[in-house]
């Protein structure tokens, strides 16, 4: 091996390690809930209906107050005192796609997916000329039309990032939030608490009170339960993030039981 050859190596090797522990420094801090977590919203227009353009043009940064609000309440059990919550900023609208995410189960397909999707957030990252986030949050808006899906989302802790299939009506804005807010808690180490193949929470992690009694019906969902359970084979989705809660699991998932084990 000639001397270059080494020297090059050892640089890249060097840069990898930067790169890991860079993020495994932002990802403890993050964990830590000691100052707010900075968080970079991109709105993409995903589709050529002309009021999809116009609602990501005139998109406020004043929305997603309401996802603070969401943090303010459920957090204050747990001792943590940092508020907000999170530092949102807006990126420009844009009409780039990211890499269309692959079907669920083929592993090789999605890790081939997650290395592009990374190098394309970068690039997000690199042109916005905003203050490199914690969190990128990619919000796909979509028209209302008779195809009432738009796919599916998703919240990806390496590479804290998170794609949002929304919708371009100012009526949609809660239904939005709830999703963005279950992303962006993936992104933070939260795990799913739904059956994958029926959208139906799971007992006892993805239910809100799953001490209540009688247990049905439910009155919140667990946020990464996503619906709130009205009997034993039924569930209805939240209207907003109001009727949403962090359960004990997620919490642990997140940081906020370490927090209250220090209170």
């Amino acid at each position: 091996m000639t001397l270059f050859k080494l020297m090059r190596i050892v640089a890249l090797l060097s840069v990898l390690f930067v790169i890991l522990v860079s993020a495994w420094m932002t990802e403890r801090r993050m964990a830590a809930w000691e100052r707010p977590i900075l968080v970079t919203i991109y709105p993409i227009v995903a589709d050529d209906v002309p009021g999809t353009a116009e609602f990501a043009e005139n998109l406020d940064l004043e929305v997603f107050e309401k996802v603070n609000d969401f943090f303010d309440r459920e957090t204050s059990p747990y001792g943590i005192k940092v508020t907000p919550a999170f530092r949102f900023q807006l990126a420009k609208p844009s009409k780039q796609l990211p890499p269309p995410v692959p079907p669920q189960f083929e592993a090789a397909a999605i890790a081939w997916w997650s290395l592009k999707m990374r190098w394309w957030a970068w690039v997000r990252d690199w042109k916005d000329e905003l203050v490199s986030a914690d969190i990128q949050m990619f919000l796909l808006f979509h028209s209302l039309n008779e195809n009432t899906e738009v796919g599916i989302s998703v919240g990806m802790r390496k590479g804290r990032y998170g794609l949002v299939k929304a919708y371009a009506m100012q009526s949609m804005n809660d239904s939005n939030l709830i999703v963005f807010t279950h992303e962006m808690l993936h992104v933070l180490g939260a795990s799913d608490k739904y059956v994958l193949t029926n959208g139906e929470p799971i007992y006892p992690h993805g239910y809100a009170e799953p001490n209540r009694r009688p247990l049905f019906p439910q009155v919140r969902a667990e946020i990464m339960g996503v619906r709130i359970p009205i009997s034993s084979f039924s569930s209805v989705m939240p209207e907003s993030l109001l009727e949403c809660k962090i359960g004990r699991q997620t919490a642990e998932e997140i940081g906020f039981m370490a927090r209250l084990q220090d209170y």
